[in-house]
């Protein structure tokens, strides 16, 4: 189901050409194609394919300011786009490039920026990915100590980040740094965008339990970063970084991967197969434990979708801030973590064993890193209750303190001298 017959003329006429120019040039949906898989080079470079495609057909950067490369119309359009591009792959390997660069870039960047690399994105040239996290610590972003000092026009930063999705992949990344560590740790930090293939940029895989390599750590060793790749002000970081975090949410809430989904509401939600299908591979399919087990994953899935799409059309609308995009990223974890424990209790020891060559598909789903991903749990608690709900914030000393000041993971606990 579509709004075709509603609308404008140039709404009309838009659906049109998107239809006929998809359709010719746009590679279909293939069942069982993920979203996304970084290891699989084929698939990343069919996405920027794919980009590059509707750059050239005029439907990059819809919502995007023509000066910077996009069409310049309203979301009315997106959501045609997305009805017609339903039955084909869209280039959801730049996700992150989309959901939360696009619109940091179009808030706090410069004229030089925003120039330079919206056209890059929308042509499919540049893949982003965001370089916070830190092995000394990630949910306490304020408390980064990657380091830029500025030399005459040029910034050095040093310092590592981990738990990079897809870095390996990316061409630019933005990295939030210290730049004064006199001042309290949220007041010294600023945010720039850094070339991933620049010398000085070391970018390691990491292996996961599963055997996969999505995330990646950097090691930033004199990485040079010119004065004019900094991403809003200079110790205005915590500025810049808050607008992202709201982008990230916000996607979060109208769902990450858009055009997976029609623009339009279902009128019935799917009913995950894969449930039933494991209750009969194991032969408990008749089996009143399984099948409660199974009952309660459907309804948490529903749940899950629902209240998704209320909070997506909500923050679409105006109805809802962007700060309730932070309610679909705590359900999202909250409901991942108890469904893997109903499908780890169905499967038994299924869940956690598997042969040479085969995914272990229950135990080692995503309850870690929905727990700790963008945030973990107890975070995400916090984001809901001050941002959303507007209480009260915790207590902490610290915001008041010289970083300096403050003991952190730098040096096994003990006081910095910087």
């Amino acid at each position: 189901m579509t709004s075709e017959s509603q609308g404008t003329e140039d709404e009309r006429a838009f659906r049109m050409k998107a239809r006929e120019y998809m359709k010719a040039h746009l590679p279909p949906r293939i069942p069982g194609e993920p979203f996304m898989d970084w290891e699989d080079k084929a698939l990343v470079e069919k996405d920027r394919a794919i980009q590059k495609a509707l750059w050239d057909g005029g439907l990059a950067g819809i919502e995007v300011p023509k000066a910077y490369g996009g069409q310049g119309l309203d979301r009315r359009f997106s959501d045609i786009f997305y009805e017609e591009a339903k039955p084909y792959r869209l280039a959801w390997h730049f996700g992150n490039a989309f959901n939360i660069v696009l619109p940091v870039l179009l808030k706090h960047g410069n004229e030089t920026l925003k120039k330079t690399y919206i056209p890059a994105m929308l042509r499919g040239d540049h893949i982003w990915c965001q370089l916070l996290s830190e092995p000394s610590g990630g949910s306490d972003l304020a408390g980064v100590i990657t380091r830029a000092e500025k030399r005459g026009d040029t910034w050095i930063l040093n310092g590592s980040k981990v738990w990079t999705t897809g870095g390996s992949d990316c061409d630019m990344g933005m990295c939030l740094a210290r730049t004064d560590w006199t001042v309290p740790k949220h007041a010294g930090l600023t945010m720039f965008a850094v070339n991933m293939r620049a010398p000085g940029m070391t970018i390691t895989p990491l292996k996961l339990i599963n055997g996969e390599s999505d995330f990646c750590q950097e090691f930033m060793d004199d990485l040079e970063v010119p004065d004019d790749h900094v991403i809003g002000e200079v110790n205005g970081g915590w500025t810049t970084a808050g607008t992202q975090l709201a982008a990230e949410k916000a996607g979060m809430a109208r769902g990450w991967h858009e055009g997976v989904d029609a623009a339009v509401d279902a009128a019935e939600i799917d009913l995950n197969p894969r449930y039933a299908e494991l209750a009969r591979s194991l032969g408990v399919a008749d089996d009143p434990h399984a099948r409660q087990l199974i009952g309660e994953a459907y309804v948490i899935d529903a749940i899950h979708k629902l209240t998704t799409r209320r909070v997506g059309s909500g923050v679409r609308s105006g109805a809802l801030p962007p700060s309730a995009g932070s309610v679909s990223s705590l359900m999202a974890a909250r409901v991942d973590v108890r469904r893997t424990a109903l499908l780890s209790e169905l499967a038994g020891a299924e869940g956690v064993v598997a042969g040479p060559g085969e995914d272990i598909a229950i135990g080692m789903a995503r309850v870690t890193t929905h727990r700790i991903g963008g945030g973990t749990l107890e975070m995400q608690l916090n984001g809901v209750a001050e941002r959303f709900l507007g209480l009260p914030r915790e207590a902490d000393p610290s915001r008041k303190l010289p970083f300096n000041e403050l003991r952190h993971n730098r040096n096994g606990g003990q006081k910095d001298d910087a």
